[in-house]
């Protein structure tokens, strides 16, 4: 029997969030799609901080709440981002936020798993935990997208990018959550979405006005919209299906299924129709103000979840990640206590004009 895995503790670092209806009036983000989408406003992060720094404010609030179960004891640090870290080549990030924290004698890596980084080093964690190569592990993501490499309303579609970072520790000794399954896989008949037919290059940098829409775009005249729904809801329900089996659970069981922070008509698409749930049992309800974080969603929403108590003990929990490339990891969690976090790391300032 393999080594029962928690979560110890979550947390997140978000910034105030700037508005879609001024974006809109000020010609950097169109009407149309600010009517389908339905976000109302974006966290945007100063110049004044680095996204490293942002992944060691969330690492180090995640670690503070899990002392009492892993003292000072990390063996794993994973860092998931999708963006640009503050240099170009030849240097991780994941080290430098293991510095920062002060954390000796762990191995610290980045994942490079796109939207579905930390999801991804969920699962990588957790196989190391279970196979007794440690006790613990900090997964941390973070991203800001910012010009002139990318436009956050409109660098893709159907998503829109808010800036911030998220902190997870994973321990064998105890945690608010039990991770029960967990399972991952790649439907790679997908990777062309997020490539396109620009020929490859030998040159490395920040590139100016980097956006998604450009290879998704080739890539759907070539296939079809319907031949990419179909493939990615196959590969999702594969993955569910896997997980569920694990556990003996079906989706009605499940108090909350926390999704990607997506666009309204993405998340109808790519999850509510294909789950068959609607976006109530989901955390859209707060999602949309903080639009698409990256690697971070899930661990944002997980700690959200604790910190407005919106579970109770014995709950179960649905993660579900998704990424380009195009990978799905899921997970089941169930909650054995709701801890007292006087702070929640997930409100941030909404602009004027936005009320929840």
């Amino acid at each position: 029997m393999s080594i029962p895995v928690y979560i110890a503790s979550a947390a997140a670092w978000i910034p105030p969030a700037e508005s879609a209806a001024e974006a809109v009036a000020a010609g950097n983000y169109s009407a149309d799609d600010n009517a389908t989408n339905k976000i109302p406003c974006l966290p945007v992060a100063s110049d004044e901080i680095s996204v490293p720094d942002m992944g060691a404010i969330a690492g180090r609030k995640a670690l503070d709440r899990a002392a009492a179960v892993v003292g000072d004891q990390v063996d794993l640090i994973l860092h998931a981002s999708i963006y640009h870290q503050g240099r170009d080549h030849h240097w991780n990030s994941a080290p430098y936020i293991q510095r920062e924290l002060g954390v000796t004698g762990a191995f610290a890596l980045n994942v490079e798993g796109m939207s579905n980084g930390g999801m991804a080093a969920v699962d990588l964690a957790m196989a190391q935990l279970e196979a007794g190569r440690g006790t613990s592990a900090l997964i941390t993501t973070a991203d800001r997208f910012c010009p002139p490499g990318f436009d956050r309303w409109r660098g893709s579609y159907g998503i829109v990018f808010g800036d911030g970072s998220t902190a997870l520790v994973l321990s064998t000794t105890g945690g608010f959550a039990r991770i029960h399954a967990i399972a991952s896989a790649t439907d790679a008949s997908l990777e062309p979405l997020h490539r396109g037919i620009v020929p490859f290059t030998n040159a490395y940098g920040v590139v100016v006005d980097e956006n998604l829409r450009t290879p998704k775009k080739s890539y759907l005249e070539e296939v079809g919209a319907e031949s990419v729904l179909q493939r990615a809801e196959k590969t999702l329900m594969s993955v569910v299906s896997k997980v569920l089996g694990r556990t003996g659970h079906k989706l009605d069981d499940f108090a909350k299924i926390l999704l990607p922070n997506m666009g309204h008509m993405m998340m109808e698409d790519q999850f509510l129709k294909p789950l068959g749930i609607s976006a109530e049992r989901t955390l859209w309800n707060w999602g949309r103000y903080a639009g698409h974080l990256g690697a971070g969603d899930l661990a944002a929403a997980t700690a959200r979840l604790v910190e407005k108590k919106e579970v109770s003990q014995g709950d179960l929990v649905l993660l579900i990640g998704t990424g380009g490339g195009y990978s799905v990891t899921v997970a089941v969690l169930e909650i054995e206590s709701v801890p007292e976090w006087p702070e929640a790391t997930t409100d941030f300032v909404l602009p004027a004009d936005v009320t929840q």
